[in-house]
């Protein structure tokens, strides 16, 4: 009697793993606590929001207009007058020429809900705090997986292990993705609600131009980046627990990092223009419109605290948060493939 050979090697499909991943994922209580606290929080500020502005128009557009010439008059005396001073006084004494600035900037008693300006916040802040818990799933869903020991168990249905971390890493991905695009959809219905209601929709209240000009494409590519951000942070967290194989360390090590690491570096190495290169910085950057300015290298010598400021455009801040990515998820998924699983 012989033994039969098999002409080819058995496959698994990716699709019920991928599924049973999933699933995995927001079934696990840490999931549905962070999703409700999340959901929740943007629908208790969003009630707060809502009740804490008014319709009535306190200041309209003419009487902002009218600050604003004024504050024009004013702006053109001192450009007119400063050739007139010492050398020594610097180019930028006047400030900010008002009529660049958006009416919303000479606003003193304005209930009203700007929409131009608020839904871009309203991203902003529903994306950090989307990427904070996507950073934390990630972390515990890795570290769990080693501290329960399920990780080989695992292995004994699906061997390849890169192919096995792709599909956890795209589970987790789509689970953490459709999170934040609840989070957003609801923070912005509401908040155009609000506007709608209690509030206002004039463009003058932008906050940069790109906003004015485009309003909707340019939220919109918010909260595309803001779905990235997500992604990224959900990245670094598996990656973290990949390395570490503990939650409690992964979460420790983000830790020392955004509350000691960062403050050090850019307290005592000010002058050598480390602002561009914090994980922070480069988050807020990556989804306000245009980036922001942050403050670059102090020259040698200077006693003040005035530094060059540099452009973190969303360009450079995608790359900058890649880079940290691919340091961290590359030795992740290495030493996945050759550690011992045991």
């Amino acid at each position: 009697m012989s033994i039969p050979t098999l002409e080819r090697r058995p496959t698994h499909k990716a699709g019920p793993l991928l599924r049973s991943e999933i699933s995995r994922i927001t079934h696990r209580r840490l999931f549905r606590v962070l999703a409700l606290i999340l959901l929740g929080g943007v629908i208790v500020v969003s009630v707060i929001v809502f009740f804490t502005h008014s319709s009535e128009v306190r200041e309209s557009v003419e009487t902002l207009t009218k600050r604003q010439a004024k504050a024009e008059q004013f702006w053109q005396a001192c450009v007119t007058q400063l050739p007139q001073l010492n050398q020594d006084v610097p180019a930028d004494v006047c400030g900010t020429e008002p009529a660049d600035q958006s009416l919303g900037t000479f606003a003193r008693v304005d209930d009203r809900y700007k929409g131009f300006d608020a839904l871009p916040i309203a991203v902003i802040g529903v994306g950090i705090a989307a990427a904070g818990v996507a950073f934390l799933i990630g972390a515990s869903s890795g570290g769990a997986e080693w501290s329960s020991r399920s990780m080989t168990m695992q292995l004994l249905f699906e061997p390849r292990r890169l192919r096995l971390l792709a599909v956890k890493w795209v589970g987790l991905v789509i689970s953490l993705g459709a999170l934040a695009a609840v989070a957003l959809v609801l923070a912005l219905s509401l908040g155009a609600v609000t506007a709608s209601a209690r509030g206002t929709w004039e463009r003058e209240f932008a906050p940069v131009p790109q906003l004015e000009n485009s309003f909707g494409s340019e939220l919109a590519l918010m909260c595309g980046r803001a779905l990235i951000l997500v992604v990224i942070a959900a990245t670094i967290g598996y990656a973290i627990a990949m390395l570490v194989r503990n939650t409690g360390a992964s979460l420790g090590v983000a830790f020392v990092y955004f509350v000691v690491i960062e403050n050090v570096v850019r307290f005592a190495l000010m002058r050598y223009g480390t602002e561009p290169f914090m994980l922070s910085d480069n988050a807020v950057a990556y989804l306000f419109p245009g980036g922001l300015p942050v403050p670059g290298k102090r020259e040698a010598g200077e006693l003040s605290f005035q530094s060059a400021m540099v452009q973190l455009t969303n360009l450079r801040s995608f790359i900058t948060l890649l880079v940290y990515t691919a340091l961290l998820s590359i030795p992740a998924a290495w030493s996945f493939t050759r550690r011992d699983v045991a």
